[in-house]
C-alpha cells in the first residue's frame, strides 16, 4: 500500500456483534474493564502530579526558580517520549499490546512507589524528581501508543468516537477529586502518601488487563526491522498533507498551550499567593473542564466536519490561556481553567478521532505513537520553554502570548489546509 493512502477503517475487523448503540463503547467487556482500571489509576496520577508540582517548588528558592525548575522536570519528561515513541508504536504493531501494558505499568507504579519513599525519608532533592519522571516518561512513551492503537481491537469501528472521549474522560474524570483530594492530603499529612496512593493505584490496570481476553499483535509480522517500521510510520504522516497539518497543530498547542497544568504551581503559588489547598481547587477546576470536553467528545459520535471542530476548540484554547493570564484570584481563574481545560480537550479529541479514522489498521500503531510522542513530548517540552521564559518575563505575560500565538496559527490552518473538510 502506498504511504499517499489515506483508508479510512474499511479494512478494521469487527470482532465482536454490533452492540446497541445506547452503551457504545461500553457495551464491549475489555473496553470497560481498561476503562475502570484507567479510571482509577489516573485518580492516583492526578494527586501524584498535585504532590510532585508542590514538591518542586517548595525545593526551590523563590517562584522564579520554582517556575524553572517545573520547567525542567517537564524537560526530562519530553526527552525519553521523544526518543522513544517511535519505536514503541512499532513495537505495538508487532507484539502482544497487553504484555506491553502490563509492564509499563508496573514500572510507572514503581517509581511513585520510589519517590514515595525519598520524600518520606526527607532525603529528597530536585535531581530525584528529574531521574523519577524521567523513568515514568520513558515508560508512558510506551505505554499511550499501545492503549491507542489497542482502542479500535476493543470496540466497534462505529464505536472509536466513543471509546476515544471515554479514554480521554478516564484520565479527566479522577482531575475533578484527584487534585482536591491530593491538595488536602499534602495539607493535612505531607507529600509522600500521595506517591503511596498512586503507586497502589496502578494495581487496578494489571487486574484489568488480566481479565481481559488475549490479544495478539495489532498487524501480522513482517520481515523488514523494527526501525523501518518505526521510519515508516513517519513517512505515511509526512506523505499526506492534512495529516501532517493536524500534527503541526497539534504539537504547536502541546509546545505552548498545554503545558500551563504543570506551570499551575508556580501560578498559584508566585501569582495567586494561594496554598496546596488552592493548588488543589484551580487544578480540579482544569479537570472538570477538560472532563466536560471529553464527554462532549464521547456523546458527538459520527457528528460532521469535525475537523471545524478541532480548530474552532483551538481558538477558544488560545483565548482562555489570554483569560488565565490576567486573573489574580483563585475565583477567576478557575472559570478560565474550565473553559482552558474544556476546548483543549475538545481539541485532543477531535485530533485523535481524525487521525485514527484516516489511518490503516496495519499503521496504526506507529502513526498513534507519533500522536503520542507529539501530545505527551511536546506538552513537558513546552512546559521547559514556559517555564524558562518565565523564569525571564512572568508567567501571566507568557500565558498571555501563548494564547495568542494558538489562535493566530488555528486561524492560519483554517485558511490553507483542508482539515475543515475533514469528518
Amino acid at each position: 500500500m502506498s504511504v499517499t493512502q489515506v483508508p479510512a477503517l474499511e479494512e478494521d475487523v469487527e470482532r465482536h456483534e454490533r452492540p446497541p448503540v445506547r452503551f457504545g463503547a461500553f457495551a464491549f467487556r475489555d473496553f470497560r474493564l481498561l476503562w475502570f482500571g484507567l479510571l482509577v489509576s489516573n485518580a492516583g496520577s492526578w494527586m501524584q502530579m498535585l504532590a510532585q508540582g508542590w514538591l518542586v517548588v517548595q525545593l526551590a528558592n523563590g517562584p522564579a526558580e520554582g517556575s524553572f525548575y517545573l520547567g525542567l522536570v517537564g524537560l526530562v519528561r519530553a526527552a525519553p517520549v521523544l526518543a522513544l515513541s517511535g519505536l514503541a508504536g512499532a513495537l505495538a504493531d508487532r507484539l502482544n499490546q497487553k504484555r506491553i501494558l502490563a509492564v509499563t505499568q508496573t514500572v510507572m507504579g514503581l517509581s511513585a512507589l520510589i519517590l514515595g519513599f525519598l520524600v518520606d525519608f526527607h532525603v529528597v532533592r530536585i535531581w530525584h524528581v528529574l531521574i523519577m519522571a524521567a523513568i515514568s516518561a520513558g515508560a508512558n512513551a510506551f505505554d499511550a501508543p499501545t492503549r491507542q492503537a489497542m482502542l479500535p481491537q476493543l470496540v466497534g469501528k462505529r464505536e472509536l468516537v466513543s471509546a476515544i472521549g471515554l479514554n480521554s474522560a478516564a484520565f479527566n474524570g479522577p482531575a475533578l477529586v484527584g487534585p482536591a483530594i491530593g491538595g488536602l492530603v499534602v495539607a493535612a499529612v505531607g507529600i509522600a502518601p500521595c506517591f503511596y496512593i498512586n503507586a497502589a493505584s496502578y494495581a487496578a490496570v494489571l487486574v484489568a488487563l488480566a481479565l481481559m481476553r488475549a490479544r495478539p499483535p495489532a498487524a501480522e509480522k513482517r520481515a523488514t526491522g523494527l526501525w523501518r517500521d518505526a521510519a515508516d510510520g513517519f513517512a505515511y504522516v509526512a506523505a499526506n498533507p492534512v495529516i501532517l497539518a493536524i500534527f503541526s497543530l497539534l504539537s504547536l498547542v502541546g509546545l505552548i498551550a498545554r503545558p500551563y497544568l504543570q506551570l499551575l504551581p508556580a501560578f498559584v503559588k508566585g501569582v495567586l499567593e494561594g496554598g496546596p489547598q488552592s493548588l488543589g481547587i484551580v487544578m480540579a477546576a482544569a479537570g472538570g473542564g477538560a472532563l466536560a470536553g471529553s464527554l462532549i467528545t464521547a456523546l458527538m459520535g459520527n457528528a460532521r466536519r469535525r475537523g471545524t471542530i478541532m480548530l474552532c476548540a483551538a481558538v477558544v484554547a488560545g483565548i482562555a490561556l489570554v483569560w488565565l493570564s490576567s486573573t489574580r484570584a483563585v475565583a477567576p481563574a478557575t472559570i478560565a481553567l474550565i473553559v482552558l481545560g474544556a476546548s483543549i480537550m475538545l481539541f485532543m479529541g477531535m485530533s485523535n478521532t481524525l487521525v485514527q479514522m484516516n489511518t490503516p489498521l496495519a499503521m496504526r500503531g506507529r502513526v498513534m505513537s507519533i500522536y503520542t510522542m507529539t501530545v505527551l513530548g511536546f506538552m513537558p517540552l513546552g512546559s521547559g520553554l514556559l517555564g524558562w521564559t518565565a523564569s525571564l518575563t512572568s508567567l501571566p505575560l507568557t500565558f498571555a502570548v501563548a494564547g495568542a500565538i494558538v489562535v493566530v496559527a488555528a486561524a492560519l490552518a483554517a485558511g490553507a489546509s483542508g482539515i475543515r473538510s475533514m469528518e
